[in-house]
């Protein structure tokens, strides 16, 4: 039958404090604030082998026992131990075996730093820890103590951290899990789970602690609803009380982690990369059965790089929403800490946990902006902190994460990321999103256009209920007969829609075309009634095109030319393009030397016999890129030399 104690995450604990006990090392560190897990430990019996009950103990033995201070079947407080260092050296000699080890528990905790609350216990420590080095007799009770420790690791001072076995706690495996939720579910008095169900919890419980995955399972089984329904026999209940759970986790760990929400989400465009995430489902989600058949390890990981708000973020939900799996959100903002040492044991503990709650995604947004200090060594890493953080990261990218975390990345600018991270083995491929094409921006309109039927459905009915008839937003094929009347017409709609910014050379990204239907539903309201036709919205998307103060990321010069530089980053970094017909290819550089002084010139030529694009706003946009391209290439790849030279 399992239990806490025999299982394998305490066994593995009880082993390392059972080491450092016996190799005389006389504070002992639990990483980890749960007060369960640290009493478990003391109490087992196996660290120092605490006494049996105290009746059963007479004369001097029962005597030494309560000048110890300890007190059998709980832990002690910090007085017991360091009420009379010196006459615990000294009683050595007066008791009969067996030798009783003295054991104390503490709490090493406080909200500030450098530890003022704490300072008590610090010093005790310290007092402690010199009387037991210059202690010769390795019989007496003080040379069979230590002093248990728990809580933040990072308030040991650097004169206590020699004599200090610092013992990580692990996170129960699935197997270790699956054991748990069968005890106590018989101890409950419940047949086991059906199997599917059981793999379902088990799985959800990956990364709690031990003892938070018990609690939470006992929650499962106790708690009911108004209707009598157990948590853990509702599969819509029990998936919600294991994300609330996560959740408390993620935000008593200091808040490195955020875990989001799952959506269901349609991406417009980037055909390439969602083939890409739909042929690597089956290999991410049964990673066992693909290291069986071929002896590899599944997906790491995958970098979207390119212009800003063309969809990297909304690829992240997409591959949730496929996948089904938790994804963490880490920003290295949160992760930074106020003193020295404190983002790396950040960093190291987001890692851990991330890595423990596997199969699951990482998400690290805008890879670019947290580490840009780590690529250009300036005054700007304090410390070097940044290099230390993003060097951990690599190594842990590269040799450490084997156990189902797959990472998504996203970057804006390339140039601010060290050329270390796209070497292969950290991530599987290398994504570049360009500014949509005139067949994406119209698939990105119709989206936008759906999710606000489906806003406007939702609150229809939470309010008047499922059974109320109500006329769509936009018309369709149910709503109308004409098909110029459609909404979603890539003849009398979408298309004009497109040719209006062609016209207005108004460029767009992702994030421009949420905004204008935003603007332009907001016009809807003023007059008309429903369901919305092909013409009138035409006219109002116009109306947001032809407004002087809207300023796209595609509209001006300087706009025009951040988005050439990052095309042309990524063209000569080989990432591969994220839509399925993409408008630049890497084949079409054409680099050349100047003899006399070895500078570059480059220059962007389609093969022969081939044209530019005939859609009307993707010839305007792919003809605005181009003639920026000769001008800017040139100075981008020279001054990449002169870098390179001067490294």
């Amino acid at each position: 039958m399992w239990s806490v104690e025999n299982g394998a995450v305490m066994r593995a604990v009880m082993d390392e404090c059972s080491r450092a006990y016996q190799s005389r090392t006389p504070l002992i560190m639990l990483d980890t604030v749960e007060y369960e897990l640290a009493e478990a430990v003391a109490l087992s019996g196996r660290l120092v082998g605490l006494a049996r009950r105290a009746e059963r103990y007479t004369g001097k033995e029962l005597a030494y026992y309560e000048f110890a201070g300890a007190r059998p079947d709980r832990i002690t407080g910090l007085a017991n131990l360091f009420f009379d260092l010196e006459g615990l050296e000294k009683a050595g000699g007066s008791l009969d075996e067996p030798r009783l080890p003295v054991m104390t528990v503490l709490a090493l905790e406080n909200g500030g730093r450098p530890p003022r609350a704490a300072a008590e216990t610090i010093d005790a420590l310290r007092r402690y820890v010199r009387r037991y080095l210059a202690c010769r007799d390795d019989s007496s009770p003080l040379r069979c103590s230590c002093v248990l420790l728990y809580g933040d690791t990072s308030l040991l001072t650097e004169e206590l951290q020699p004599y200090t076995e610092i013992v990580e706690i692990g996170f129960p495996d699935k197997r270790e899990l699956r054991a748990m939720l069968d005890a106590m579910s018989a101890a409950d008095g419940r047949a086991p789970l059906e199997d599917a169900d059981a793999q379902e919890v088990v799985s959800s419980l990956a990364g709690l602690g031990l003892y938070e995955a018990k609690r939470l399972i006992f929650r499962l089984l106790s708690v009911r609803t108004e209707r009598g329904v157990r948590l853990i026999d509702s599969p819509e209940l029990r998936r919600g009380a294991i994300r609330d759970m996560k959740k408390q986790s993620l935000l008593r760990n200091g808040g490195l982690l955020t875990l989001c929400q799952a959506s269901e989400t349609r991406l417009g465009g980037m055909e390439a990369y969602k083939d890409w995430v739909a042929g690597r489902r089956d290999i991410v989600l049964h990673p066992e059965e693909y290291l069986l058949r071929n002896g590899a390890t599944p997906p790491k990981g995958v970098l979207l790089c390119g212009v800003p708000g063309c969809g990297k973020s909304e690829a992240a939900k997409t591959l949730q929403w496929e996948w089904q799996l938790p994804r963490l959100q880490l920003s290295v903002d949160q992760l930074m800490g106020s003193y020295v040492g404190d983002s790396e044991r950040n960093m190291r503990t987001a890692l851990r946990q991330a890595e423990a709650m596997a199969p699951c995604i990482l998400w690290i947004d805008e890879l670019d902006k947290g580490f840009s200090a780590a690529a250009s060594g300036g005054n700007g890493d304090r410390g070097g902190t940044f290099k230390r953080m993003f060097a951990r990261l690599l190594t842990w990218m590269q040799e450490e994460n084997d156990r189902g975390c797959f990472i998504f990345a996203t970057a804006n600018d390339i140039s601010e990321l060290p050329p270390e991270f796209f070497r292969k083995g950290r991530f599987d491929e290398l994504f570049s999103v360009f500014m949509p094409t005139s067949a994406e921006c119209r698939a990105i309109f119709a989206e936008h256009m759906r999710r606000a039927e489906e806003r406007r459905a939702d609150e229809i009915r939470s309010r008047y209920g499922d059974g109320f008839a109500f006329t769509p937003l936009f018309a369709n094929s149910e709503t109308v007969e004409n098909e110029a009347d459609y909404c979603y017409s890539e003849k009398y709609c979408l298309g004009p829609i497109m040719e209006i910014f062609a016209e207005n050379r108004k460029f767009l990204t992702g994030g421009d075309i949420e905004y204008i239907v935003k603007c332009a539903l907001l016009r809807l309201g003023e007059e008309g009634s429903l369901p919305v036709k092909a013409s009138r919205w035409v006219k109002e998307i116009r109306r947001v095109a032809d407004d002087a103060n809207l300023a796209t990321y595609g509209c001006g010069s300087g706009g025009l030319d951040s988005i050439a530089a990052c095309c042309l980053r990524l063209l000569r970094n080989n990432f591969v393009p994220a839509g399925a017909s993409p408008m630049f290819e890497r084949g079409n550089l054409r680099v050349t030397h100047n003899g006399a002084d070895g500078r570059m010139q480059v220059r962007y030529e389609l093969p022969e016999g081939a044209e530019p694009p005939a859609d009307a706003y993707d010839r305007a946009l792919y003809e605005a890129l181009v003639s920026r391209f000769e001008r800017i290439a040139s100075r981008m790849e020279n001054s990449a030399l002169d870098r390179l030279c001067r490294g």
